[in-house]
């Protein structure tokens, strides 16, 4: 079996995991399908599960800020560098 990704240029770092037999089973049952050995698989599915944990983390701290803009008495609205307000009307907002 042939895995693009073993060529990659960075060190790979050896780890242990303990699956359950059926989570064995069925990765590798995957990793065949797909022509690709257990690990690569196993770093793909890794990468993914970081991604959304990433993705994650930049929602909540999206949704605290946007609970500042709203609570925040003091912050009221924003106008574009060109002075229009988000309409694009060009007139105040406040």
């Amino acid at each position: 079996m042939y895995n693009k990704d073993v060529m990659k240029k960075e060190n790979l770092y050896r780890t242990q995991v303990l699956l359950e037999p059926a989570q064995y089973r069925e990765l590798t049952a995957l990793a065949e399908a797909e022509g690709i050995s257990l690990s690569a698989l196993l770093r793909r599915i890794v990468a993914q599960g970081l991604e959304e944990h990433r993705r994650g983390v930049l929602a909540r701290a999206a949704e605290n800020l946007l609970d500042m803009y709203y609570s925040a008495g003091d912050i009221v609205g924003y106008t574009t560098p060109g002075g229009e307000d988000f309409s694009g009307t060009g007139e105040d907002a406040g």
